[in-house]
């Protein structure tokens, strides 16, 4: 008898502890689509920090700092921080999500980023560099 109630005890507790509804705890959740809106909000993004093959720079330090002004109409403005000479270009966002941003510079050259996230103090961008590595943009939108 003893050794039939260990066993059916055990295959109890394990069929009664264990249930059918799975909990995903390691699962993100769905992130909110990248809009006009959430680009134009702020009347300037300052790059505040870059990294590039693992070295982390940060503001005044950044060679040729620059910000970015987003207007509704599809235009951007590039503003160098070190003399305040400004280009223009335009932007548009794709893909899934809205999370690619593709900028068509003053010469006419396409930059692609992807937005990773953008709130209404921060936008954080990534792309790859020449070489194929990756390069984190961060702006916030006080200088």
């Amino acid at each position: 008898m003893k050794r039939f109630l260990f066993p059916a005890l055990a295959a109890l507790t394990l069929t009664l502890g264990s249930c059918d509804e799975k909990v995903d705890c390691c699962v993100q959740p769905p992130r909110e689509p990248v809009t006009a809106t959430t680009l134009t909000r702020a009347s300037t993004w300052y790059l505040s920090e870059y990294v590039a093959a693992g070295q982390i720079t940060r503001a005044d330090a950044i060679k040729d700092r620059f910000a970015l002004r987003f207007v509704a109409d599809g235009s951007y403005r590039r503003i160098l921080l070190s003399d305040d000479s400004e280009t223009a270009g335009t932007w548009k966002l794709a893909g899934s999500d809205n999370r690619q941003l593709n900028l068509i510079d003053h010469k006419g050259d396409l930059q692609n980023y992807t937005v990773e996230s953008v709130s209404q103090e921060s936008l954080f961008l990534i792309r790859p560099d020449k070489t194929g590595q990756t390069e984190t943009y961060f702006f916030k939108t006080v200088r």
